[in-house]
């Protein structure tokens, strides 16, 4: 998608009412998406795909307010569950209506109701304005004071710092973004300005980045990745390095609060793991990675029995888990065998010829039970092995470590690894 997600989504089945909640955003420079709502007609998920501030009718389907209000509630619930995107990120949901009292039914309704499966769809933060209070006049839907109705939806975010804290960061690494394409654009040379000249201008900017950063043999197969391992670190610095003005400084201090031993004690194993997994690892299917990547796991690419480990290692698989990874004979079942790909950074940058180095590893449940001493202490394997931090992948049951081994390297010529799975650990 080339242009970025709009941040905030009115919804109403009332054409007036719509058209006051957009151009009151508008007239303050801040775009907004209205979206009629018809019960024949099913929702366009595309216009939702970034939302951050939602706004939605209480009573969607017209007519009269009823006292029986789950008709209205599953409504909103659908459409949550069918258009709120899984990567889109948080948002509040902010109920326009004449009867705000409303909320905490809505609210009690959503969390028992929204299918466990669907997170997402589940808003952060539910919020209700009254329109009586907002509209000129509830037939044609004027809004009296825009900036009095943006000041509320403001200080209602406000009463949750997190929310405000984590949205205020995002509109800071947009203008990072702003500023990091500005400052591209200030290498063109003025007199290469032109219609004609700017475009090839900017090309040889972009391939002079990319090379010097991944090298020129790794940017054919790859670019946009090249262009963003180029890009990141100057948007990294505008990010760290922005003026942070006193509101927001103020916000943050009220957001973050559980650290230095004030907090209710260390992250479990399974938010440990995803938040390895966000730092640490490429995932598949949202990160393109390949088997001759450096550092790349690669799923073993080989039959797995001790006649085709022995070729590669001298070694039987219990010889290999159990002596050398210092794992109890149960765990053998439980374990995964890897490749992880290795060597030095010039030699990837050139694309220099030859075969590519592997390590052999696994990937090791941490429950997966290990060899004790004599005091009934886990035993560790050898220095020769790397523990990676723990990790909790989207499809596991539980948090795994990878482990490798230095002294079981083997090779392999980049055209052997082609089909070879990089999967999610």
């Amino acid at each position: 998608m080339m242009f970025a997600a709009p941040r905030v989504i009115a919804v109403d089945d009332k054409k007036e009412h719509l058209e006051a909640i957009v151009s009151s955003f508008q007239r303050m420079g801040t775009p907004c998406v209205g979206v009629k709502f018809a019960v024949e007609d099913a929702l366009e998920p595309n216009h939702f795909r970034g939302v951050r501030c939602l706004f939605m009718d209480l009573h969607l389907a017209g007519g009269q307010m009823g006292t029986d209000h789950r008709g209205d509630f599953a409504r909103i619930q659908g459409v949550l569950e069918e258009c709120i995107s899984r990567t889109g990120g948080p948002f509040i949901l902010v109920m326009w209506t004449a009867h705000p009292h409303l909320k905490d039914e809505l609210i009690s309704y959503l969390d028992r109701n929204i299918d466990p499966d669907l997170p997402h769809a589940r808003p952060l933060a539910v919020l209700s304005l009254a329109k009586e209070e907002f509209l000129a006049d509830m037939d044609d839907g004027d809004v009296r004071d825009p900036q009095r109705l943006l000041d509320a939806i403001k200080a209602k975010v406000l009463e949750n710092p997190q929310l405000a804290a984590l949205l205020e960061w995002e509109a800071e690494v947009q203008t990072a973004a702003g500023a990091t394409l500005a400052s591209l654009l200030d290498l063109v040379p003025v007199n290469r300005r032109t219609n004609a000249e700017f475009s090839d201008a900017l090309d040889i900017i972009l391939s002079r980045l990319v090379r010097e950063t991944v090298g020129s043999s790794h940017v054919d197969t790859r670019p946009m990745a090249a262009i963003s391992t180029a890009l990141a670190p100057i948007l990294s610095d505008l990010v760290l390095n922005q003026d942070v003005e006193e509101e927001a400084r103020a916000t943050w201090e009220r957001a973050v609060t559980h650290y230095a031993g004030r907090g209710p004690g260390p992250a479990s194993e399974e938010e440990a793991g995803k938040i390895n997994r966000m730092l640490h690892l490429a995932v598949p299917g949202s990160e393109v990675l390949q088997p001759t990547d450096w550092g790349a796991v690669v799923a073993w690419p080989f039959d797995w029995n001790d006649a085709t480990l022995k070729q590669f290692t001298n070694l039987t698989i219990r010889e290999m888990i159990c002596e050398e990874f210092k794992l109890r004979s149960s765990a053998i079942d439980r374990c995964r065998p890897v490749l992880v790909r290795l060597g030095a950074a010039c030699d990837y940058a050139q694309n220099k010829r030859g075969p590519i180095t592997y390590l052999f590893g696994l990937d090791i449940p941490e429950s997966a039970e290990r060899q004790r001493g004599r005091d009934d202490q886990p035993i560790k394997a050898g220095d020769a092995v790397w523990a990676s931090p723990l990790f909790l992948m989207p499809r596991a049951r539980e948090a795994s470590r990878l482990h490798a081994h230095i002294r079981f390297p083997q090779t392999h010529l980049p055209a052997n690894t082609d089909g070879c799975d990089v999967p999610p650990l």
